[in-house]
Protein backbone atom coordinates (compact mmCIF):
# COMPACT_ATOMS: atom_id res chain seq x y z
CA UNK A 1 0.00 0.00 0.00
CA UNK A 2 2.72 2.52 1.13
CA UNK A 3 4.77 1.70 -2.09
CA UNK A 4 1.31 2.36 -4.03
CA UNK A 5 0.96 5.78 -2.74
CA UNK A 6 4.97 6.88 -3.08
CA UNK A 7 4.34 5.56 -6.81
CA UNK A 8 1.28 7.73 -7.08
CA UNK A 9 3.10 10.70 -5.87
CA UNK A 10 5.94 10.52 -7.78
CA UNK A 11 3.71 10.10 -10.63
CA UNK A 12 1.35 12.81 -10.05
CA UNK A 13 3.04 15.01 -6.89
CA UNK A 14 0.41 18.03 -6.81
CA UNK A 15 -2.65 16.05 -7.60
CA UNK A 16 -1.73 13.35 -4.94
CA UNK A 17 -0.81 16.83 -2.25
CA UNK A 18 -3.78 18.14 -3.29
CA UNK A 19 -6.05 15.34 -1.96
CA UNK A 20 -3.52 14.78 0.83
CA UNK A 21 -4.42 18.58 2.20
CA UNK A 22 -8.33 17.52 1.48
CA UNK A 23 -8.05 14.29 4.00
CA UNK A 24 -6.15 16.28 6.56
CA UNK A 25 -8.33 19.23 6.88
CA UNK A 26 -11.38 17.04 6.74
CA UNK A 27 -10.00 15.11 9.46
CA UNK A 28 -9.12 18.61 11.62
CA UNK A 29 -12.88 19.35 10.84
CA UNK A 30 -13.75 16.15 12.22
CA UNK A 31 -12.09 16.54 15.50
CA UNK A 32 -13.78 19.92 16.00
CA UNK A 33 -17.30 19.68 14.79
CA UNK A 34 -17.73 15.95 13.78
CA UNK A 35 -18.85 13.93 10.34
CA UNK A 36 -20.81 16.96 8.85
CA UNK A 37 -20.13 21.13 9.22
CA UNK A 38 -22.98 23.16 9.31
CA UNK A 39 -22.39 26.52 7.49
CA UNK A 40 -21.94 27.91 10.56
CA UNK A 41 -19.13 25.72 11.35
CA UNK A 42 -17.66 26.10 7.74
CA UNK A 43 -17.60 29.84 8.01
CA UNK A 44 -15.51 29.31 11.27
CA UNK A 45 -13.54 27.10 9.67
CA UNK A 46 -12.08 29.02 6.22
CA UNK A 47 -15.22 28.84 3.86
CA UNK A 48 -15.99 31.38 2.06
CA UNK A 49 -18.08 34.12 2.85
CA UNK A 50 -18.07 37.39 0.60
CA UNK A 51 -19.74 39.49 3.65
CA UNK A 52 -16.16 38.41 5.95
CA UNK A 53 -13.80 38.99 3.12
CA UNK A 54 -14.96 42.65 2.11
CA UNK A 55 -15.69 43.50 5.80
CA UNK A 56 -13.13 41.41 7.57
CA UNK A 57 -10.39 41.48 5.06
CA UNK A 58 -10.36 37.68 5.72
CA UNK A 59 -8.70 37.20 1.86
CA UNK A 60 -7.46 33.78 2.97
CA UNK A 61 -11.00 32.47 2.77
CA UNK A 62 -10.18 32.49 -0.99
CA UNK A 63 -7.67 29.87 -1.08
CA UNK A 64 -8.60 27.89 1.91
CA UNK A 65 -12.89 27.26 0.74
CA UNK A 66 -11.32 25.03 -1.58
CA UNK A 67 -9.91 22.71 0.88
CA UNK A 68 -12.88 22.30 3.45
CA UNK A 69 -15.45 19.76 2.66
CA UNK A 70 -18.81 19.72 4.59
CA UNK A 71 -18.56 15.94 5.11
CA UNK A 72 -17.35 12.81 4.37
CA UNK A 73 -19.42 11.87 1.37
CA UNK A 74 -18.57 15.30 -0.16
CA UNK A 75 -14.83 14.63 0.34
CA UNK A 76 -15.00 11.22 -1.36
CA UNK A 77 -16.67 12.37 -4.46
CA UNK A 78 -14.43 15.47 -4.58
CA UNK A 79 -11.13 13.49 -4.12
CA UNK A 80 -12.32 10.83 -6.54
CA UNK A 81 -12.94 13.13 -9.53
CA UNK A 82 -9.90 14.73 -8.60
CA UNK A 83 -7.96 11.91 -8.80
CA UNK A 84 -9.38 10.23 -11.86
CA UNK A 85 -9.05 13.87 -13.72
CA UNK A 86 -5.89 15.87 -12.29
CA UNK A 87 -3.73 12.90 -12.90
CA UNK A 88 -4.20 13.09 -16.59
CA UNK A 89 -4.19 17.38 -16.75
CA UNK A 90 -0.82 16.69 -14.51
CA UNK A 91 0.80 14.45 -17.09
CA UNK A 92 -0.81 16.19 -20.00
CA UNK A 93 0.93 20.01 -18.79
CA UNK A 94 3.51 19.34 -16.47
CA UNK A 95 4.10 20.33 -13.25
CA UNK A 96 4.83 23.70 -13.73
CA UNK A 97 1.90 24.69 -15.29
CA UNK A 98 -0.16 21.78 -13.70
CA UNK A 99 0.61 24.25 -10.57
CA UNK A 100 -0.05 27.52 -12.02
CA UNK A 101 -3.79 26.02 -13.34
CA UNK A 102 -4.56 24.51 -9.72
CA UNK A 103 -3.85 27.96 -8.33
CA UNK A 104 -5.97 29.80 -11.10
CA UNK A 105 -8.73 27.84 -10.54
CA UNK A 106 -8.98 27.62 -6.77
CA UNK A 107 -8.86 31.66 -6.83
CA UNK A 108 -11.06 32.28 -9.81
CA UNK A 109 -13.57 29.30 -7.87
CA UNK A 110 -14.39 31.96 -5.19
CA UNK A 111 -13.02 35.52 -6.98
CA UNK A 112 -15.40 35.75 -9.69
CA UNK A 113 -18.06 35.10 -7.58
CA UNK A 114 -16.60 37.40 -4.71
CA UNK A 115 -16.47 40.50 -7.27
CA UNK A 116 -19.91 39.51 -8.37
CA UNK A 117 -20.88 39.90 -4.77
CA UNK A 118 -18.89 43.43 -5.10
CA UNK A 119 -21.13 44.27 -8.34
CA UNK A 120 -24.42 42.53 -7.34
CA UNK A 121 -24.58 42.50 -3.87
CA UNK A 122 -25.39 38.34 -4.90
CA UNK A 123 -24.21 35.46 -2.57
CA UNK A 124 -24.04 37.80 0.90
CA UNK A 125 -25.66 34.82 2.89
CA UNK A 126 -23.68 32.24 0.78
CA UNK A 127 -21.35 29.78 3.13
CA UNK A 128 -18.70 27.60 0.18
CA UNK A 129 -16.28 25.14 0.56
CA UNK A 130 -14.77 22.09 -1.52
CA UNK A 131 -12.17 21.81 -4.51
CA UNK A 132 -15.09 20.99 -7.28
CA UNK A 133 -14.41 24.02 -8.39
CA UNK A 134 -10.62 23.42 -8.76
CA UNK A 135 -11.75 20.14 -10.40
CA UNK A 136 -14.01 21.98 -12.88
CA UNK A 137 -11.28 24.13 -13.78
CA UNK A 138 -9.31 20.84 -14.62
CA UNK A 139 -12.59 20.12 -16.87
CA UNK A 140 -12.02 23.87 -18.45
CA UNK A 141 -7.95 22.94 -19.41
CA UNK A 142 -9.41 19.69 -21.07
CA UNK A 143 -11.67 22.09 -22.89
CA UNK A 144 -8.56 24.36 -23.67
CA UNK A 145 -6.32 21.09 -24.96
CA UNK A 146 -9.18 19.86 -27.30
CA UNK A 147 -9.46 23.13 -28.57
CA UNK A 148 -5.61 23.34 -29.36
CA UNK A 149 -4.67 19.88 -29.82
CA UNK A 150 -8.17 18.41 -31.41
CA UNK A 151 -6.10 15.38 -33.06
CA UNK A 152 -5.00 14.16 -29.67
CA UNK A 153 -7.74 15.93 -27.02
CA UNK A 154 -10.90 16.22 -28.49
CA UNK A 155 -12.05 12.49 -27.84
CA UNK A 156 -10.63 12.40 -24.73
CA UNK A 157 -13.28 15.47 -24.26
CA UNK A 158 -16.15 13.95 -26.43
CA UNK A 159 -16.08 11.11 -24.11
CA UNK A 160 -16.45 13.12 -20.77
CA UNK A 161 -18.91 15.59 -21.96
CA UNK A 162 -22.17 13.64 -20.92
CA UNK A 163 -20.47 13.44 -17.67
CA UNK A 164 -19.93 17.38 -17.40
CA UNK A 165 -22.87 18.49 -18.56
CA UNK A 166 -24.76 16.25 -15.81
CA UNK A 167 -22.11 17.74 -13.23
CA UNK A 168 -23.50 21.49 -14.47
CA UNK A 169 -26.89 20.29 -14.23
CA UNK A 170 -27.03 19.15 -10.32
CA UNK A 171 -25.07 22.09 -9.86
CA UNK A 172 -28.37 23.87 -11.43
CA UNK A 173 -30.63 21.80 -9.81
CA UNK A 174 -29.44 21.09 -6.22
CA UNK A 175 -29.39 24.84 -4.75
CA UNK A 176 -27.17 23.67 -1.76
CA UNK A 177 -23.69 22.95 -4.98
CA UNK A 178 -22.44 26.48 -5.60
CA UNK A 179 -22.77 27.04 -9.40
CA UNK A 180 -20.81 30.24 -9.54
CA UNK A 181 -18.62 28.49 -8.07
CA UNK A 182 -18.08 25.56 -10.11
CA UNK A 183 -19.02 28.13 -13.75
CA UNK A 184 -16.14 30.22 -12.10
CA UNK A 185 -13.44 27.24 -11.89
CA UNK A 186 -14.59 26.51 -15.00
CA UNK A 187 -13.89 29.33 -16.77
CA UNK A 188 -10.82 30.06 -14.86
CA UNK A 189 -9.19 26.98 -15.52
CA UNK A 190 -10.16 26.99 -19.70
CA UNK A 191 -8.82 30.78 -19.89
CA UNK A 192 -5.51 29.68 -17.78
CA UNK A 193 -4.70 26.73 -19.58
CA UNK A 194 -5.51 28.35 -23.49
CA UNK A 195 -2.97 31.37 -22.15
CA UNK A 196 -0.13 29.24 -21.01
CA UNK A 197 -0.51 26.87 -24.49
CA UNK A 198 -0.28 30.24 -26.47
CA UNK A 199 2.81 31.25 -24.75
CA UNK A 200 4.36 27.91 -25.06
CA UNK A 201 3.56 28.19 -28.86
CA UNK A 202 5.03 31.58 -28.93
CA UNK A 203 7.87 30.39 -27.64
CA UNK A 204 8.35 27.58 -30.00
CA UNK A 205 7.83 30.29 -33.11
CA UNK A 206 10.59 32.43 -31.78
CA UNK A 207 12.99 29.50 -31.20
Amino acid sequence: MLNRLIWQFKKAPITVSLIGICIIVYILSFFLFGEEMNALEGLYFGGFNPVYIQLSHEYYRLLSANFIHFGILHLAVNCYSLYGLGLFIEKSLGLKKYLILILVSALTTTGLPYLFYLITGYGANVVSGGISGVIFGLIGALGALALRYKYIYMDIFKQLAPNIILMLIISFIIPSISLSGHLAGLIGGFVCTYILLMIKHQKHLIH
